[in-house]
């Protein structure tokens, strides 16, 4: 890959980002909380990986231990999320996710399912499995540490 092919790719993926933003406040549908972005990736996080160290969940997320504390804090205060101290530590604190934090997740999925079907509505199977293929290797290849 050359520079400008990641230049291409780089600006493709910030689009689609800033899109997706943005579409959370102009899309019909009513949005699920009022949690940034980064929060309800977090969220996210924690109830696909199951209960994790806020350590670890900082890692996670590319930040800070201080930037996750706050986001935990937030997701505290709407009962989607709470600490627990860690038995095999009792210096570290456990964040898992609580029950309407996981159907929070829930809904914010079946919302971007539903924004994605209108967006996409006019692909074929075909298209779609392959653009979903696409993304999921692009992910990977972010991934990649």
């Amino acid at each position: 890959m050359t520079g400008s092919d990641a230049k291409l790719v780089a600006g493709a993926v910030e689009g689609l980002v800033a899109t997706l933003v943005s579409q959370r406040r102009a899309a019909s549908d009513p949005e699920p909380g009022e949690l940034s972005t980064f929060q309800a990736v977090a969220l996210a996080t924690v109830v696909d990986r199951g209960s994790m160290r806020l350590g670890s969940l900082a890692e996670t997320l590319g930040t800070t231990d201080a930037t996750a504390s706050r986001t935990v804090d937030v997701l505290e205060g709407h009962g989607l999320a709470r600490r627990r101290p860690d038995p095999g530590d009792g210096r570290g604190v456990i964040v898992e996710a609580s029950a309407e934090g996981k159907a929070d997740v829930r809904r914010r999925r079946r919302r971007l399912e539903r924004l994605a079907a209108r967006a996409l509505g006019d692909l074929s199977h075909d298209e779609a499995r392959r653009l979903a293929a696409a993304l999921a290797d692009l992910q990977a290849l972010l991934g990649r540490r």
